[in-house]
This record gives structure tokens, sequence and C-alpha cells, in this order.
């Protein structure tokens, strides 16, 4: 069974369907190259406010891969997961942006400012 697959290029055109889908989750794969031109892909938790994705934690500011994280580097967040344990429905978001590095009274947080998006199965 094919699911449909859409592409948007604009930053905040997300629609109904996908807005629904990422207020819901917080678990998600970040995926981004630093600067030992490798890339790096790791489970993040994010906050959606529907227009930025946030990603933060307790110890954001020590990790040696976000430390590493260039300013206004092109990352891959993918949110996706299988609509049910008792059939294949995969479905997901996966978003292209802008991340960068912010800090506000001692709290550091990445922001990313999506720039293109695939949805599939929503």
């Amino acid at each position: 069974m094919m699911t449909e697959r859409t592409r948007k290029t604009t930053r905040a055109g997300f629609s109904e369907k996908e807005l629904r889908y990422l207020m819901e989750r917080s678990l998600g794969r970040l995926a981004f190259s630093c600067s030992d031109n490798q890339v790096h892909i790791m489970p993040v938790l994010f906050e959606f406010d529907g227009s930025y994705f946030y990603l933060s934690g307790w110890n954001l500011k020590y990790s040696e891969r976000f430390n590493d994280l260039p300013e206004h580097n092109s990352v891959t967040l993918l949110i996706d997961d299988v609509d049910s344990p008792t059939r294949w429905a995969p479905r997901g978001v996966e978003i292209i942006g802008q991340a960068e590095s912010k800090e506000k009274d001692d709290y550091l947080y990445v922001r990313i400012r999506p720039v293109a998006k695939t949805s599939w199965g929503l």
C-alpha cells in the first residue's frame, strides 16, 4: 500500500493534518553535519509553536554534538511513527530547516526555522 507524499517549500505551509500531527508529538530525530564532516542523527525532544521547532534539554549546553552545530546550519528533523501496531501504515513529516542556538537567562536551546517539508500517511 503506497501512502501519499506531499512536498512543500514554504516555511509556514503546514496543512491542518500536519499541524495536528506535529502538535501531538514531542519525539523526533535530528540529522546534521558536524565540523568533522560526518553526518549525525540523534533522538530529540521538541516543542512546536506552529512556526518554529525548539529543542532543549538539561544538558544541551554541555552536549558536544549540539556545541558542534554551526549557526544557521541546514538540519533535517524527522517526526514519524506507525499508525497502528496491527497494520503497516507509516506516517510522518520530514522538515528541512535552518538551526540556530539561542540562550535566554543561561538557558540554551536550538530553534529550527522550517524551509521545506515532506509528509506522508497523514
